[in-house]
């Protein structure tokens, strides 16, 4: 993603939103298998902190690339930036079935625990893809709301930077274990710590 994108025009046609989709799935097919790889040789706190830095990573590029791409600053084009998230889930999915499950290069614990399916949280994926790039382009757009443009770079590190201080909180305080899920959990409340306080900000 860009530091810089323009915020004035909004891009929410059909084709866009698409190949946006597909592209995110492919990334997130590619995050994916790198994370499977990595943690193969690895264990302990060592595989923790390399798991934590790709689901930093991803969260960022999940929701903040749908919103680079459709750069929403109404209600609209936000829900269409939802969309493309949603597609890029869509996209993950198949070529997670066609491509990395016949690889077997991690495990199906999720499927075990559904009989042998993954159709019971499959969905769940979904939903939540969706909401981390409508809660990303919500961010994006408030940002923008002053300006002509967007500097995504700074809006990603404070982001992360908040999921980084709600993770050190949660595990300081015994709430949750220093493991990648609760990496992840911090990220999307980050994300939506973040919505007000840019709207906080913008208003300055």
């Amino acid at each position: 993603m860009a530091t810089s994108v323009e915020a004035g025009i909004e891009r929410y046609d059909v084709r866009t939103v698409v190949r946006g989709g597909v592209v995110l799935g492919v990334a997130t097919a590619v995050g994916v298998a790198i994370f499977a790889l990595l943690s193969r040789p690895m264990d302990g706190t060592v595989e923790s902190v390399v798991q934590s830095i790709l689901i930093l990573a991803g969260g960022a590029v999940f929701a903040y690339y749908p919103a680079a791409v459709v750069r929403p600053r109404s209600a609209e084009p936000i829900a269409w930036a939802a969309t493309l998230g949603f597609l890029g889930a869509i996209v993950f999915t198949f070529l997670d079935t066609a491509l990395l499950r016949p690889l077997d290069i991690y495990h199906w614990t999720w499927d075990q625990i559904g009989g042998g399916s993954g159709f019971w949280y499959i969905p769940i994926w979904w939903m939540g893809s969706a909401v981390l790039a409508w809660l990303g382009s919500w961010v994006y757009a408030r940002t923008s709301a002053s300006s002509g443009t967007t500097n995504l770079s700074a809006v990603i590190g404070v982001t992360l930077g908040i999921a980084v201080v709600l993770t050190a909180m949660l595990v300081v305080t015994g709430l949750a274990p220093f493991h990648a899920a609760t990496v992840a959990l911090a990220v999307s409340l980050a994300l939506v710590v973040h919505v007000p306080l840019a709207g906080v900000l913008a208003r300055r």
